[in-house]
């Protein structure tokens, strides 16, 4: 069951992408075996070993009184983004409003990224851990005959930067994806633009007076926009079991490739992988 889950079969003559009241108790497990071709807008950091392209998961998809905890099943990032833990304020024929927690962008260790993902000593070492973005959002979801469209407003938390300062910030995500079926595949196209607030690219991408070295100058990071195109198709096996595989180009703005610590702002994501439905 995903935030973008079908109608039941009472309301498909209608409309077959109408959203679902989460009034009973239902849930599913799945797990989730995918490999993962995932670049990264920061220096030299790459994949090198098999573990890093393995990336198993295990979703626990809840719903009761209104209360949901879901994966996003129509997107290839679903494993990368984590769930979602939520309340439906309101549901209506052709659109819902629902408040949710997320994470929206993923931290990282620079010595992790020293010690196991190629990066250069000289530019990430002396750096401060960036934790990931958790945010609390305010969700619309409109739903055509075989889309889905859907938009975030979040205040979202980032941690502390290196002077022991509290980082918020604004993210605005929003996304559009149309389900085409072709024999027993469903095929998503997808299309997202999200908003991230200055002081949230700082955190990730800025260089503080503290870490500045003359190989890693300082930097302050202005507000910047990630444009994404997705193709994402689904083909059940059994019952049980559907071979999934998909792909996303994402595109940074500017303002995130001038930091020291990025190379490239056109970023590149390709999965494959099967997944069993309890």
């Amino acid at each position: 069951m995903s935030n973008t889950a079908f109608a039941s079969d009472t309301n498909t003559a209608v409309n077959p992408n109408a959203p679902i009241v989460k009034d009973s108790f239902e849930w599913q497990l799945i797990v989730d075996f995918s490999a993962f071709y995932q670049q990264s807008t920061l220096q030299d950091v790459k994949q090198t070993d098999f573990v890093h392209f393995i990336q198993p998961a295990l979703y626990i998809d809840l719903s009761y009184k209104g209360f949901f905890l879901q994966s996003n099943q129509r997107r290839s990032s679903a494993v990368l983004e984590g769930a979602e833990f939520g309340y439906q304020i309101t549901v209506q024929d052709n659109w819902q409003l629902d408040i949710l927690a997320k994470s929206y962008l993923n931290g990282f260790d620079p010595n992790d990224l020293v010690e196991y993902l190629n990066a250069n000593p000289v530019l990430f070492s002396g750096l401060r851990e960036r934790d990931s973005t958790g945010g609390v959002a305010l969700r619309y979801s409109h739903f055509f005959e075989n889309a889905i469209f859907s938009l975030d407003i979040a205040a979202a938390h980032s941690g502390d930067d290196a002077f022991g300062e509290d980082v918020t910030g604004v993210i605005i995500d929003s996304f559009y994806s149309y389900l085409l079926p072709y024999r027993n595949w469903d095929i998503y196209l997808g299309a997202g633009l999200t908003y991230y607030q200055d002081n949230i690219v700082n955190y990730y991408y800025g260089i503080q007076s503290v870490e500045a070295t003359p190989q890693r100058p300082e930097f302050t990071a202005d507000s910047a926009v990630r444009a994404q195109l997705e193709i994402y198709a689904q083909y059940p096996l059994s019952a049980s079991w559907s071979f999934n595989g998909g792909v996303t180009q994402s595109i940074y703005s500017p303002s995130i490739k001038d930091s020291p610590l990025v190379d490239r702002n056109f970023i590149t994501q390709v999965m494959v992988g099967v997944q069993y439905v309890f």
